[in-house]
């Protein structure tokens, strides 16, 4: 009895012990928000304003209405006037006259048949003969020979040979006789031998020359030219009688 009274309470016991729940499996993660790039979005919206803007803009040019086209319109051409039909003249009737009928006699004439004779095909033309080039070049030779005049052989003359004439110089001529000494003096200084100043009265008034000479030799002369030409002095040769 007394075993049946401790198993009465320990199912007592059990019956009251509350059950426990079984655990709950963990919650999984939320998914962090998704972040909306920057760049995405400004391209978005300039596409979607690009787009805007080229549908106004073909809104704008369909509403525009379109100008009929100017067409120049010819003047009709004048129609031609129409002519005067002349007027028809009256037939006059035609005097009928009586032909007496003649019996025709027909000939019959003999037929000619023309026999048709071909003629004989020419030969055609022989081609012409080559003209013969005549060389007159070696006929022309001879006679277009030309004898050269017979000229003497030049023969120099010496420098130390004698003129035949005697020359002076004149290296100029002045109206004051100051000038005509600073250039005497001028031309010995040079070197120039027998230099010599004189006063000559004529029409055109008084004037002083200045001389160089007498020369006999005609290399003496041409050194005299020669020195008087580097000082760009041209003197004038004067032949004495």
């Amino acid at each position: 009895m007394a075993s049946r009274k401790d198993y009465a309470p320990q199912s007592r016991r059990q019956r009251k012990a509350p059950a426990k729940s079984a655990p709950k499996p963990p919650k999984a993660p939320q998914p962090a928000p998704k972040k909306v790039p920057w760049k995405l979005a400004i391209t978005t919206f300039l596409v979607l304003a690009g787009l805007v803007f080229l549908l106004n803009q073909l809104l704008k040019v369909d509403s525009t209405p379109a100008q009929p086209a100017q067409v120049e319109r010819s003047a009709p051409a004048p129609k031609p006037e129409p002519k005067a039909k002349p007027e028809p003249k009256p037939s006059q009737p035609k005097p009928v006259t009586a032909t007496p009928k003649t019996e025709k006699t027909v000939v019959a004439q003999p037929k000619v048949v023309e026999r048709s004779t071909k003629a004989a095909p020419t030969p055609p033309p022989a081609p012409p003969k080559p003209k013969e080039e005549k060389f007159t070049f070696y006929e022309l030779l001879p006679e277009s020979e030309v004898t050269p005049a017979q000229v003497d052989a030049y023969k120099s003359t010496p420098r130390t040979e004698k003129l035949s004439k005697t020359y002076l110089l004149q290296a100029g001529s002045f109206r004051s006789a100051a000038d005509a000494e600073k250039m005497r003096a001028q031309l010995l200084l040079s070197g120039l031998p027998n230099v010599k100043t004189s006063r000559s009265d004529g029409k055109n008034g008084v004037w002083y020359r200045v001389r160089l000479g007498p020369f006999e030799s005609r290399s003496a002369l041409n050194k005299a030219q020669d020195k008087l030409a580097r000082l760009n002095i041209s003197a004038m040769k004067i032949q004495l009688d």
